[in-house]
């Protein structure tokens, strides 16, 4: 008999794992022991010496499920003299201590066997990891702390260089060493589910967590709730990697790898929070090859958005669960991915008759906006260009008069006209008015509009001299619209003169013109059809008379420029 498991007491009470117990073993070749949920609450150190001495084939030994009081580290105070030991568990051994939770210290250390491969330390220990120094742990293989609570995990690891499986599952690092993984340069599987989350969170520098374990092929971060994998972490030359699992946290994009990473075969991203991959996630896994993606429990998305995901997956034989896959649509109904991407052209046809019909919205709002403002502009060109001199010439601090004009009349003409024009000024001038020409009263290095606005407001009234010439003339035209702005704005639309020098009828007049036509002093200049009165004296009278008056509106216009 080489293979002894007592397991399952009905000592309810516990009791002391003592020599008398023990001494029956000693005379057998035991290979393997079991003591598995006995309540043993005791083990006795003198006992368990003379055993580790006497029992020269024991391979195995398992001590698991019991009750131990105050013996935390206790038992690895003397396993080191069993002299075949390969595998020791001390698993869910509830360390009941009778006082305070202890300070952690600086250096602790365990003296192994020395053929011991495997070390099994788990669900045992609540309290702060500190630096653990091994003894005779090169032969060491395996090493597990799965379950152990170990609320601070800034120590480290030292002695077992050899390790090629190291389990911290279930740990709860609020803090995390950079290095405490440092000392397994050989390491090749490591498990880390649901231990390093809020460490990763809480350090700087996560991202070089790993850089001191470039031989690992197995990793496993599932059940983190790592909403980001650390900037960097898989950046490492892990050239022997060849499975990651990083299901059950909350990831929303894939991890970057290092390009000399081409032996991965697996990455299981199940139940995370990808919606769908974007251009550089879709090239990122072309990169690494035939590697294998589980995506099951993911919460995707199947819109126009995630098109070229989609038309991924449907090409793609990378997704090993992909029947498994669901996503919500625009409609927010769950449908199979498979079901989609078998009705993908007709998916996508309907994608693109959105996406044209939102960008013939968009020019027809762009043309019929742009239509509206070209009327607005044209219609009210003037009045803009108006209101933006003024604006200019406030912006020069022109300060504008108000009662008192420098000049009596501003008179506005076609240059093709400006020797009758000469004579016309020359002839008021000598009757005492003061008159605003731009041949001599325009300002050198001003524009002509904003001349044009002063000469208007230094101006009393603004006479026109309609002829033939001037309404072939832009500027007439210009001139008309900025004063009908001005004596809009300002309440003088008493202060136009028309002076109509050749046989031109209303409805030959400009549009501005015909608008103020019924608010105007408008004189005709006398012709040759021998009318009474149609005297050139009788015209400057008229002149005179109309510049005199300063409020008062005059309407005087011969018979022959009637309608």
């Amino acid at each position: 008999m080489t293979n002894i498991e007592i397991a399952n007491s009905r000592f309810d009470n516990g009791f002391i794992l003592n020599w008398n117990r023990l001494q029956y073993l000693c005379s057998i070749c035991l290979k393997r022991l079991t003591l598995h949920d006995l309540y043993i609450k005791a083990i006795s150190i003198y006992a368990m010496q003379v055993f580790s001495v006497r029992s020269t084939c024991l391979e195995y030994l398992e001590i698991s499920k019991n009750l131990l009081l105050d013996q935390g580290g206790s038992l690895f105070t003397i396993v080191q003299n069993f002299e075949n030991l390969k595998v020791l568990k001390s698993i869910s051994n509830k360390h009941h201590s009778r006082g305070k939770r202890s300070q952690a210290s600086i250096l602790f250390s365990l003296i192994l066997p020395q053929t011991l491969e495997e070390l099994y330390i788990e669900d045992n220990i609540d309290d702060d990891l500190v630096d653990i120094k091994f003894m005779n742990g090169h032969n060491l293989r395996v090493l597990s702390f799965k379950n152990c609570k170990f609320l601070s995990c800034e120590g480290s690891f030292s002695g077992v260089i050899n390790v090629e499986y190291f389990d911290m599952s279930g740990w709860s690092c609020e803090k995390l060493s950079i290095d405490l993984l440092s000392g397994f340069p050989n390491l090749q599987t490591l498990k880390a589910s649901g231990s390093l989350g809020k460490g990763f969170a809480n350090i700087a520098r996560a991202g070089s967590f790993l850089s001191k374990n470039l031989k690992l092929q197995d990793i496993n971060l599932s059940s983190n709730r790592i909403n980001s994998i650390p900037n960097g972490l898989f950046l490492h030359p892990f050239e022997q990697l060849s499975s990651v699992n990083m299901s059950y946290n909350n990831l929303t994009i894939f991890p970057k790898f290092h390009a000399s990473i081409q032996a991965l075969k697996k990455i299981d991203m199940t139940f995370n929070g990808i919606t769908h991959f974007n251009d550089e996630d879709i090239e990122q896994i072309e990169n690494l090859g035939g590697v294998g993606i589980l995506l099951r429990g993911n919460p995707f998305q199947c819109s126009c958005k995630t098109l070229q995901f989609l038309k991924w997956l449907s090409e793609t034989n990378q997704v090993q669960d992909i029947l498994h896959l669901t996503c919500v649509t625009d409609k927010a109904s769950r449908r199979f991915m498979s079901e989609v991407i078998s009705n993908l052209k007709t998916f996508e046809i309907s994608c693109k008759t959105k996406i044209w019909l939102a960008f013939a919205i968009f020019i027809t709002s762009i043309v019929i906006i742009a239509t509206i403002t070209t009327v607005i502009i044209f219609r009210y060109k003037y009045a803009l260009e108006y209101f933006l001199l003024r604006f200019k010439m406030k912006m020069k601090k022109y300060k504008e008069f108000r009662q008192e004009y420098t000049y009596d009349a501003f008179i506005s003409y076609s240059h093709t006209d400006s020797e009758w024009v000469k004579d016309f000024h020359d002839n008021l001038k000598s009757m005492g008015f003061e008159l605003c020409l731009d041949a001599k009263d325009f300002i050198a290095g001003y524009g002509i509009a904003e001349n044009m606005v002063n000469a208007i407001d230094s101006s009393r009234k603004v006479i026109f001299v309609i002829t033939d010439n001037f309404l072939k003339s832009t500027w007439g035209s210009y001139e008309m619209e900025m004063t009908r702005m001005h004596a809009f704005q300002k309440g003088r639309e008493d202060m136009v003169i028309v002076v109509v020098r050749d046989n031109i009828k209303v409805t030959d007049m400009p549009e501005t013109m015909k608008n103020m036509w019924f608010k105007i002093t408008c004189i005709q200049w006398p012709n040759n059809d021998n009318l009474p009165y149609n005297t050139e004296e009788i015209f400057f009278e008229k002149m005179k008379m109309s510049l005199k008056i300063k409020e008062e509106t005059t309407l005087l216009y011969s018979r022959n420029s009637a309608v």
